[in-house]
């Protein structure tokens, strides 16, 4: 992409920690070298490569530390401000607050979200109290998603038939 074009396409990797940064960096060269500027959202615990910007925000694995709402309103922002085509979520936390902060600007038309699903916790034998937690939440959250990938056949299948 021409530097000097004042349009730059951008996507912006989220997870609730970097080390997923590793398993995004090719997703992240690739970007990069089509033109794109990438950048990468987490709890900041590390430097990520392949990445223009990276921000740190208050984000926690467990559903219920209200370091997450933190965390919601600065993504929030990031999102409002950085003008991002694409909005690219990984893990269970990353991809609830992915979702929420960009409700607004999908609805409007101004960003795509991809969810990569790496393991719903509701599956085949998986424990009732799952199912009754995160299947409505990920029901409802995939009305908020352009774009679901899964990482095997289990959940590839779940997420055709219910979402």
């Amino acid at each position: 992409m021409d530097k000097n074009n004042s349009y730059q396409r951008k996507v912006l990797f989220l997870s609730n920690t970097a080390n997923f940064s590793k398993f995004n960096r090719p997703f992240m060269r690739w970007f990069r070298e089509q033109g794109w500027q990438v950048d990468y959202c987490s709890a900041g615990e590390e430097k990520v490569a392949d990445c223009d910007r990276q921000f740190a925000i208050s984000i926690a694995r467990t559903p219920f530390s209200l370091k997450n709402l933190r965390g919601l309103r600065q993504l929030r922002g990031i999102l409002a401000s950085g003008n991002y085509q694409i909005l690219h979520c990984h893990t269970p936390m990353g991809g609830v607050l992915g979702r929420l902060a960009a409700y607004k600007l999908r609805k409007q038309g101004k960003l795509k979200v991809i969810y990569t699903a790496h393991g719903f916790h509701f599956y085949t034998g998986a424990p009732l109290v799952n199912w009754l937690v995160y299947y409505p939440v990920e029901k409802w959250l995939a009305r908020c998603t352009d774009v679901i990938i899964t990482i095997n056949e289990e959940d590839y299948q779940r997420a055709i038939q219910s979402f």
